[in-house]
């Protein structure tokens, strides 16, 4: 081959991977979630180029198309259009509470009514996801109250601003709705909250912490945002913790120490998010872990359950997706596009 025919051809071959990679830049424009989804839905290129997938920001674009289903639309923009409330039957407006389905938001009177609807929105869009992708439901109310800023959700939760909503049961404090949305986090709180509850509302058996943690994490996509809170963390040592430190971490309750209980918590979520990564695009996919939550919601004990799905036991079964084991991956250096600019 003469070396300007090799030319050529490096040419040509570099102009078709640019266009691969121009095709495919954003978190965005990875494959969805969804309940027939082909697994493993990324590729080890996609990851490395891309990241984790994010979908958890396009209602905030003006490609936003409002969702129907057989009942009509839901989720966001189908009540309030801009400061315009479209009034329906099952939605129920008083000054300092809104009502909508299975959810009931509590909030400081002074919003306006469009102020704190989106947030209903939001959790009515994640039941409606949460529940197909799970396999799972639960036809109790939530009661959901908002915060008027960090100070006052640290007031009612004892939680930092890092912990976004405490779960009690059917109650629930929520970090503000308007830092949410500051913090470009709002769908990803609704995702994670309801999948919380779900979990929570339909099995009546405690999931082990890195089991739980990491499918609300997963299903709430929160990868893109972890990966962002580990490059704080990385310059004074590895950020990944085994199985057992994520359920001592999950399950101590809140460090006195701010920093300490910011890094910690963070640090479990990341790598509990990477163990349900890899079991999911990995190891069945949807599928696999619908058919062992379906076991564990009709009480069978949690590790015949996996034995019976994953053949392994829930000990051996966690030994496997060990992170510290298995590692990131994506590379560390990744800078991926901000998930909320859209592309």
């Amino acid at each position: 081959m003469n070396s300007r025919f090799r030319t050529i051809l490096f040419l040509f071959l570099a102009v078709l991977a640019a266009g691969g990679a121009r095709a495919q830049t954003h978190c965005s424009e990875l494959p969805p979630l969804t309940p027939d989804a082909s697994f493993p839905r990324c590729s080890a290129h996609d990851l490395a180029v891309v990241g984790f997938p994010d979908h958890k920001h396009a209602h905030h674009w003006r490609s936003w198309e409002i969702l129907t289903d057989s009942l009509g639309v839901y989720g966001p923009g189908s009540i309030c259009e801009h400061t315009a409330v479209h009034y329906r039957d099952d939605l129920i407006i008083e000054p300092d509470q809104k009502s909508f389905r299975q959810f009931v938001l509590r909030h400081n009177p002074e919003y306006k009514n469009c102020d704190m609807i989106p947030l209903l929105e939001l959790l009515d869009w994640a039941n409606h996801e949460v529940s197909g992708l799970l396999g799972l439901a639960t036809s109790d109310t939530l009661l959901v109250i908002n915060t008027d800023n960090s100070h006052h959700y640290k007031e009612l939760s004892g939680y930092g601003v890092w912990r976004l909503y405490a779960l009690d049961g059917d109650n629930c404090v929520i970090q503000a709705f308007g830092v949410l949305l500051a913090r470009t986090l709002d769908g990803h709180a609704a995702f994670m909250l309801v999948t919380d509850w779900i979990l929570n509302q339909a099995i009546e058996a405690d999931l082990p912490p890195w089991l739980h943690q990491g499918i609300v994490e997963y299903v709430g996509e929160d990868g893109s945002h972890l990966i962002s809170f580990m490059a704080e963390f990385r310059p004074a040592g590895p950020v990944l913790l085994s199985p057992a430190e994520i359920d001592a971490k999950l399950t101590a309750g809140v460090d006195p120490d701010e920093g300490q209980d910011r890094k910690m918590f963070r640090r479990a979520s990341y790598s509990s998010f990477l163990m349900v990564w890899q079991l999911v695009e990995h190891e069945g996919g949807l599928a696999a872990l619908r058919e062992f939550l379906d076991l564990a919601a009709a009480g069978v004990d949690l590790d015949q359950a996996s034995t019976m799905v994953y053949g392994m036991d829930l000990g051996q079964l966690a030994a496997y997706l060990d992170p510290v084991k298995n590692g990131e991956p994506i590379p560390k250096e990744l800078k991926p596009q901000p998930p909320h600019i859209e592309p």
